[in-house]
């Protein structure tokens, strides 16, 4: 079959390309230019001529691709299946349907997923907000290559804490600087590693047991989780993200804050831990015993496997287009 994946959401779309050539089918990969993505609302709209045309150029690919299956990342660009005049297959990622009706592109966001021919979320977090608009909308575990992230021995000099998602506030980032704060009294060895962006990073590069690393390439990802004992993930929404799936098939136990665990026909073993002083007392606890950390990091990969193997979630995509296209 020949499916088109547009736009690239924290790597899905990337990840399931790759899955789906694998089980041997055509997979082209649309990237919009997203102009005046980091603007407030308003300045968005003054660029809005701007992303039609831009919408305008992906609706001519989509139409003149011939594909068997359009999946569209992103709520509001289901705009470019609709221009396109295709059936297409609409994947929710967040913030495009968090609170939608305060959004400046609600009624475009509404009218993308009315129009629909199925609609996935990627974390569990988007179904009530999904629920009112499309009630068959479908959670579709985010798809993990467990080729790429592969568990690997702890170095003699692995390091050992890391803050895998981004300092911001979306994700927890004040319980995770009192966290570093609390480590930093009370274990002044325990080094933490962070990578810089988000509103927390200069406090977090004012802590003497922070190292604040650049933005890190993909690819670099799986041998950065390597070196750490312990991974520290998002503490905020109650929901997780392709990081923190990731950490987890690297083996390595994930202290993280995740309430749905009805997701799944398994709940996820992640540490769970929100403030910073249950953050804080979770690391401490798995550096102080290599073997439950281990075991948890072992269970973690296992999980991984079973639940977000990428050759398996694309499986699924490729199922509903040989039903859709019935």
């Amino acid at each position: 079959m020949r499916f088109v994946q547009v736009n690239d959401i924290a790597s899905v779309a990337s990840e399931l390309a790759v899955a789906l050539r694998k089980r041997g089918h055509h997979v082209d990969l649309l990237y919009p230019k997203l102009h005046g993505a980091g603007l407030p609302p308003l300045g968005k709209l003054a660029v809005s001529p701007l992303r039609f045309v831009d919408w305008m150029r992906l609706a001519w690919r989509l139409r003149r691709g011939n594909y068997d299956a359009v999946h569209i990342h992103y709520a509001y660009l289901g705009i470019v299946g609709l221009l396109a005049r295709v059936p297409y297959v609409l994947h929710c990622h967040g913030d495009d349907v968090r609170d939608v009706d305060r959004r400046v592109w609600a009624p475009l966001i509404r009218l993308a997923l009315k129009r629909a021919r199925h609609v996935y979320y990627s974390t569990p977090d988007l179904r009530e907000a999904l629920m009112r608009i499309r009630p068959d909308a479908e959670f579709l575990p985010n798809p993990i290559d467990i080729e790429q992230f592969h568990p690997c021995p702890l170095p003699p000099d692995a390091e050992d804490v890391l803050v895998a998602c981004a300092l911001a506030e979306n994700k927890g980032v004040s319980n995770i600087l009192a966290a570093c704060r609390i480590l930093a009294g009370a274990r002044p060895e325990a080094r933490v590693t962070a990578v810089a962006g988000g509103s927390g990073t200069a406090e977090a590069e004012s802590l003497p047991n922070v190292l604040l690393l650049m933005h890190q390439p993909r690819a670099k990802l799986p041998s950065l989780m390597a070196r750490h004992r312990v991974i520290v993930g998002q503490v905020y929404q109650g929901a997780v993200g392709m990081v923190e799936l990731e950490s987890l098939a690297c083996a390595r136990p994930v202290v993280a804050w995740f309430t749905y665990p009805e997701a799944y026909e398994e709940p996820p073993p992640f540490v769970q831990a929100l403030t910073g002083e249950a953050i804080a007392a979770a690391v401490t606890r798995l550096l102080e015993d290599p073997a439950e950390a281990a075991r948890i990091g072992a269970e973690s990969r296992a999980w991984v496997e079973r639940q977000h193997n990428a050759v398996t979630i694309a499986g699924r995509i490729e199922a509903l287009a040989i039903r859709l296209s019935r």
